[in-house]
């Protein structure tokens, strides 16, 4: 006798699409579990958006958020892809040249260090 509780927001599901929920899960149950379907019950709860939070915010708050931020033109997204490509073709260029030579430094004789002498030893 399975029971399975959905819990959406609510903001409009129809009664056709909560019909369609319970009967796909009530088949799933039956299809994978082998559950009489006669005895499986699904219950759908529909939460308010004011009392539905994550992150610390409601839902609503986030959805207004969300539908009040301007979206990204298609052209902005053309145009920053363009540039990832430049660069990437910029890096494989430059993985393909040859290292330019770098000429050793030359040490002269007050760069290098002084020889110490031994004490000389009494005979």
């Amino acid at each position: 006798m399975p029971y399975v509780n959905v819990r959406i927001t609510k903001d409009g599901a129809t009664a056709e699409q909560k019909r369609q929920v319970i009967s796909g899960v009530t088949d799933v149950l039956v299809k994978v579990l082998g559950k009489n379907p006669d005895t499986t019950f699904v219950v759908i709860d529909e939460v308010d958006l004011d009392n539905w939070g994550m992150k610390g915010t409601s839902i609503r708050e986030i959805r207004g958020a969300a539908a009040a931020a301007p979206a990204k033109p298609a052209a902005r997204k053309a145009a920053v892809r363009k540039v990832g490509a430049r660069k990437t073709a910029a890096k494989a260029t430059a993985a393909k040249a040859p290292a330019a030579k770098v000429p050793a430094a030359k040490t002269t004789a007050a760069a290098k260090p002084a020889a110490r002498k031994a004490p000389a030893r009494k005979a």
